[in-house]
């Protein structure tokens, strides 16, 4: 078993569109080709989370948090490296939100 992966990037533009976070978190398991958790930090102090498990509490089976590849879901993206401390910290900040199964 191999251990997750903790980045987050900023969002992809300067200019962040009003009602957009302005900084991912992600929980990457590489094995499994799978972002497991996500957290999303807004300019007004709102943070969201998701993860597999809401997902699945609608009874739909959610192998990943995106609809393909990590190498294509990050392909130029400006990953940095977070410690799980800090995702953890945000993750307990965040109000469960899925986006696939609400």
């Amino acid at each position: 078993m191999t251990l997750p992966r903790y980045v987050k990037t900023p969002w992809p533009e300067d200019n962040v569109p009003i009602g957009e976070p302005s900084w991912f978190y992600y929980e990457i398991d590489d094995a499994a080709d799978a972002v497991t958790r996500s957290v999303w930090v807004y300019a007004d102090g709102l943070v969201t989370r998701n993860s597999i498990e809401i997902e699945e509490r609608s009874g739909k089976g959610c192998p990943s948090l995106i609809d393909c590849s990590l190498e294509q879901g990050f392909e130029g993206a400006d990953l940095e490296k977070i410690t799980p401390t800090e995702f953890q910290g945000a993750w307990e900040r965040g109000i469960d939100t899925p986006f696939w199964h609400p």
